[in-house]
């Protein structure tokens, strides 16, 4: 259990680690959110891709942990 744990925090912190180093060479504002004609309509800051990171840790933890556990439990 304690190494599963340790995993996903390591995930979670090499992930963060990864968009802050993109974030560096982002502008200060980055379109997030695009109306029907393709035109941005909503920015934030660039900063805000770090919150973002739920994301892609969410489809780790339910695809790739979640197989490990399944497997476990038959």
């Amino acid at each position: 259990m304690k190494d599963g744990l340790l995993k996903d925090v390591l995930v979670l912190v090499v992930m963060m680690v990864v968009i802050f180093i993109i974030c560096l060479f982002l502008p200060e504002k980055i379109p997030v959110h695009f109306n029907a004609k393709g035109i941005p309509d909503m920015f934030a800051n660039k900063f805000y891709l770090l919150f973002a990171t739920v994301v892609p840790y969410s489809a780790y933890r339910k695809f790739v942990r979640g197989r490990k556990n399944r497997k476990l439990s038959e």
